[in-house]
């Protein structure tokens, strides 16, 4: 009864997240195709390169395994996207897997310590990235909304043991990562001995357990803020 009362809910939230965006002029379109994610986020001029990890030169991502969405206005102007790619670590924990793949991906050398959080993640653990939202709706509560829709997403399609990201420092403090649904922030998320250059190791790491992810679709608490305008 409670996975059914809880695929209610996640089905629930994410009707009313649609309708929320659609009042304000919003159009959301979810793929597969990390290609196509690829072409669209490299040709938007304000925007960074799609990130390694989601990118093809990295990893090939199967539809099983990754989703993005992307938030256009009503002239099919992209405004929005967010990533999402899953990783079956089994027990290996979060903070081995950086060993092997960080270098590999940004070069640099890590150290051997590593937040608590990146201590703790394991099993069925999903990566959240690539979070954009063109300055024109920096008003609009945009990059929280399209968060907690992802959130919802991939519950419904994985249930993952856990959810992570990186969030710059400032975010974190004004309480951005609060209204992207994450409620475990941990700073200096990954410590690098020899630094990468397009990493900025101040960074913090934000996650969510499976339960979290429940317990946040369950109750209203942030529906007020999913429904500000």
């Amino acid at each position: 009864m409670q996975k059914v009362r809880i695929i209610q809910a996640v089905t629930k939230k994410m009707s009313d997240i649609e309708t929320t965006l659609s009042d304000k002029g919003i159009a959301i379109e979810m793929c597969e195709d990390f290609q196509e994610l690829e072409r669209i986020c490299n040709s938007i001029e304000d925007r960074k390169r799609l990130s390694e990890p989601f990118s093809a030169k990295y990893f090939d991502v199967l539809p099983r395994d990754g989703f993005w969405i992307r938030g256009f206005d009503q002239k099919g102007k992209t405004i929005s996207t967010q990533v999402m790619r899953l990783s079956e670590l089994g027990e290996t924990n979060l903070a081995t897997l950086w060993q092997q793949q960080l270098k590999r991906l940004h070069g640099g050398k890590l150290m051997t310590t590593s937040s608590p959080g990146a201590q703790r993640i394991n099993g069925r653990v999903v990566y959240h990235g690539d979070v954009w939202v063109d300055r024109s709706c920096a008003q609009l509560n945009l990059g929280g909304i399209m968060s907690h829709l992802a959130l919802s997403v991939a519950l419904l399609k994985w249930a993952p043991d856990f959810v992570y990201g990186f969030m710059r420092e400032r975010l974190c403090l004004s309480g951005f990562a609060l209204k992207e649904g994450y409620f475990h922030c941990e700073p200096f998320g990954s410590h690098w001995v020899e630094q990468p250059r397009e990493i900025d190791p101040s960074d913090w790491l934000v996650w969510m357990g499976r339960h979290d992810l429940e317990y946040l679709a369950e109750h209203k608490m942030i529906s007020g803020l999913l429904c500000s305008q």
